[in-house]
């Protein structure tokens, strides 16, 4: 029995939706596993930073408390952004029944919204050592050996080797290091550590023997490692194929809010009998705290 042309065009939306994830067996996108993901409530999202009193002074017996200030920082200011695409289906692919085709331009849509998302994410962290992308709220780029320090007014705070270097052993343990005299908005220190590694598809296995280890990789003495058991995000999505970060414990970092999580519409075209079908999602993105990352811009 011959399928009707509306079945024909029916048949699209399933296609669709099971390319770009709404159906439940679909791998879970790498971003999510990097970014703090979440569905935004707010209109507009603002990023600020608030630098507290630092140390508290003495008082002496019968003294005043000495007063405090809180030091407001600058604001960055995250917009939603809505990206869209869409097919068109003629009646002629319908009434002749190239259902092939058909399926193949409806997965084509759906892989497309699908890894998107992918692309955008693994973008933001391209530009981390970028001085044209600034991300953050002081107007530096992601990763800065000069972000500021709200509290103290500094220009001195900083989430990147000042001289970059490889994914090894001893560059990861300077990053931890440094990570543990980490200065707050406040100009004290607040040590951090570090949670995982996000690195690219090349250095994925070197990532992957450092976390496994117990002794040092690529060494002929008997030293413990002590990176031993950091988890690895493979990012597959990444331009560059050397330069690595470490995401740390900070409570507000890296984010990714949808306000619409792959939409999918149809309409028609009567007049050249056409069915037009749209994917879209709308979402914002980036980081609300650079301690939140560490990086190196290994060449």
């Amino acid at each position: 029995m011959a399928l009707s042309v509306n079945s024909l065009f029916g048949a699209v939306e399933p296609v669709v939706r099971k390319h770009y994830g709404l159906e439940r067996k679909r791998k879970k996108p790498q971003f999510k596993s990097i970014f703090n993901v979440s569905s935004g409530g707010e209109t507009v999202k603002h990023s600020m930073e608030f630098g507290g009193p630092s140390q508290l002074q003495l008082k002496t017996e019968n003294g005043p408390v000495s007063s405090v200030s809180i030091t407001q920082g600058p604001n960055k200011t995250w917009n939603w952004a809505l990206y869209a695409g869409q097919i068109t289906i003629s009646y002629e692919l319908a009434k002749d029944v190239k259902y092939g085709q058909i399926k193949t331009v409806a997965g084509s849509l759906g892989r497309a919204t699908s890894l998107t998302p992918e692309y955008l994410a693994a973008q933001f962290l391209d530009r981390a050592f970028n001085s044209s992308y600034p991300a953050t709220a002081d107007g530096q780029e992601l990763c800065a050996t000069d972000h500021l320090i709200v509290g103290t007014n500094a220009a001195n705070g900083s989430n990147m080797l000042s001289t970059a270097a490889a994914l090894e052993e001893e560059s990861l343990e300077d990053v931890m290091t440094n990570l543990r005299t980490m200065k707050g908005p406040d100009g004290m220190i607040t040590p951090f550590t570090a949670e995982a590694l996000i690195v690219p598809s090349a250095l994925g296995h070197k990532a992957n023997k450092l976390s496994m280890s117990d002794k040092q990789v690529g060494s002929a003495n008997n030293d413990p490692s002590v990176v031993k058991g950091i988890k690895v995000n493979i990012f597959d999505f990444l331009d560059s194929s050397t330069r690595w970060w470490a995401k740390t414990d900070a409570p507000n970092g890296l984010f990714w809010e949808f306000d619409e999580e792959a939409e999918f519409l149809e309409d028609n075209s009567i007049t050249t009998l056409q069915r037009v079908y749209v994917a879209f999602f709308r979402a914002r993105w980036g980081c609300e705290d650079w301690r939140a990352i560490y990086g190196s811009n290994a060449a």
